[in-house]
């Protein structure tokens, strides 16, 4: 049985793939209200959408490998029960697939570097979210084992002019949120609850995410061992 939400909240998700389509990729979020349900997505708030996605995909500051595509951006009206309003789900797909704004290769796919959405709530349900962004390629250094600061400064002020446009967007369906389910059984304080995210944080070690394998066959090298 889905777990609920505290009301009609909208899943983002954006798509792509890399390495000429034998890896995919996807990451999201939610827009919604503390206190109401979401809108419907619209085919304009799609446009917006796509729009402030390619901005910040394609900028040298994001340090999104040019291997890495995105294929387009999928908006689903999620209703308080849990389950999809099917009759409210836009996917719209670019003309052409847009590619990261960096060259010089990708780190593995496995390899992620994930953003926290922080809201005023200091802890509990609803308090962080998580979302994982694709692609990032700047190196570590071979002392601490993390990214730069500045890069990552660089990457956090990028991804705030992306949710900046979201929320500011005319066509959005609500803002942007964490929309948590909270426990199986609900108990007294464990509610669902959706509380609006206020600041975007990056930090400077990447993290492993499992990535779903479209057409990457792997290859063995085999050596006998002597017995």
């Amino acid at each position: 049985m889905p777990k609920p939400y505290a009301h009609n909240v909208v899943r983002v998700t954006i798509f792509g793939n890399m390495f000429n389509g034998n890896e995919e990729w996807s990451t999201g979020f939610y827009l919604g209200h503390q206190d109401t349900n979401a809108s419907n997505p619209t085919g304009a708030w799609q446009g917006a959408l796509k729009t402030a996605w390619q901005t910040f995909f394609t900028s040298a500051n994001a340090h999104i490998s040019g291997d890495w595509k995105t294929v387009g951006v999928k908006s689903a009206l999620m209703n308080a029960n849990g389950t999809t309003d099917l009759a409210n789900v836009l996917t719209d797909y670019y003309a052409t697939p847009i590619s990261g704004g960096e060259g010089g290769g990708s780190l593995p796919p496995q390899v992620s570097l994930s953003a926290q959405l922080g809201t005023l709530k200091p802890r509990g349900l609803g308090s962080k979210g998580r979302m994982y962004l694709p692609g990032v390629r700047t190196p570590v250094s071979s002392t601490t084992g993390k990214i730069g600061s500045t890069e990552a400064g660089q990457i956090a002020a990028a991804l705030k002019v992306f949710f900046d446009a979201v929320n500011s967007s005319f066509d959005a369906p609500g803002k942007l949120i964490t929309a948590s389910h909270g426990p199986a059984l609900a108990l007294p304080g464990r509610e669902p609850i959706n509380v609006l995210v206020d600041r975007v944080r990056v930090g400077d070690v990447y993290d492993t995410q499992r990535r779903r394998r479209n057409g990457l066959t792997e290859l063995y090298q085999q050596q006998s061992i002597t017995a």
